[in-house]
């Protein structure tokens, strides 16, 4: 790593957990209520944070006011991006709850926390369906739009995984009117050999602090992010699985892949552009 990339590693560094040790103050200063009052609050410092990364942001297609919103995923970038665009309660895996700082924000902002099979320790009590049925109810409720990741792991780009259909319970238990959403990321020359799928995407069994020193030295990094319609196919949680990972895949495959082809608005003037339409 050269000299001017570790020093605005360095610096990028200093100032991210600056900001996150500040959000943690003000988190305990002002209180707000776990839920949609956290979301909110918590809002404004992710705006404030992705520009401390170095990143900008482009949103496309009309951001949801409530129901469900489904996207494919690539980094733990990915959270805090969304929660700069408005306001959502977020679904993540729950090792994220025990992660120092990040923890405790995310904890306010209402979010929910759901356990992989393959993170259950041997022995240890595994959340039941009806749990998280009942804490994505409680969510849906709150009028806030609801983000989760069917994918229930990042993976580096090259494609989108299929859905894991667990979370869609509540959607049909609940009529929740459920869109879709794609997130691409682009990284301009300049940047030593870096790339999106080693460099931002944090896939496999890569380490949060060298991928994240890593991450904080690159140049000029843009995402683009795409609301699209509403999922109509709904008949049962395999019928609307399958339709909304078709949904957010051609999504994906519509935002341009070469990062000469976007043009990114400071993230604090998202772009919102186009329409929406029903997927069927």
């Amino acid at each position: 790593m050269r000299l001017a990339t570790a020093i605005r590693s360095t610096c990028r560094g200093i100032h991210l957990v600056s900001l996150l040790i500040a959000a943690y103050v003000d988190g305990h200063i002002r209180r707000p209520k776990v839920g949609a009052e956290g979301a909110v609050w918590i809002h404004g410092w992710c705006k404030r944070i992705v520009a401390a990364m170095g990143m900008t942001y482009r949103v496309e297609g009309e951001p949801p006011a409530s129901g469900a919103v489904v996207s494919n995923h690539l980094s733990y970038l990915d959270i805090m991006l969304y929660a700069a665009t408005r306001p959502f309660i977020m679904v993540a895996k729950h090792t994220v709850r025990d992660w120092p700082l990040i923890g405790y924000l995310t904890s306010r902002a209402g979010t929910i926390y759901v356990q992989r099979s393959e993170d259950v320790a041997p022995g240890e009590k595994r959340q039941s369906h009806a749990e998280v049925n009942r804490w994505m109810a409680e969510a849906y409720a709150t009028s806030l739009p609801v983000l989760f990741f069917p994918e229930g792991t990042t993976t580096d780009g090259s494609q989108i995984l299929p859905f894991r259909r667990g979370l869609f319970h509540s959607v049909l238990n609940g009529g929740v009117p459920l869109r879709v959403s794609a997130l691409r990321f682009y990284l301009p020359e300049g940047n030593e050999g870096a790339t999106i799928g080693n460099d931002v995407c944090f896939v496999g069994y890569a380490l949060l602090g060298p991928h994240l020193f890593r991450f904080l030295g690159l140049k000029g990094l843009t995402a683009r992010i795409r609301f699209g319609g509403e999922v109509c196919e709904r008949e049962d949680r395999f019928v609307l699985s399958q339709h909304a990972r078709t949904a957010v895949m051609d999504l994906y495959e519509s935002l341009p892949r070469e990062t000469d082809a976007v043009s990114v608005d400071s993230a604090d003037k998202p772009v919102y552009a186009g329409s929406l339409a029903r997927v069927s």
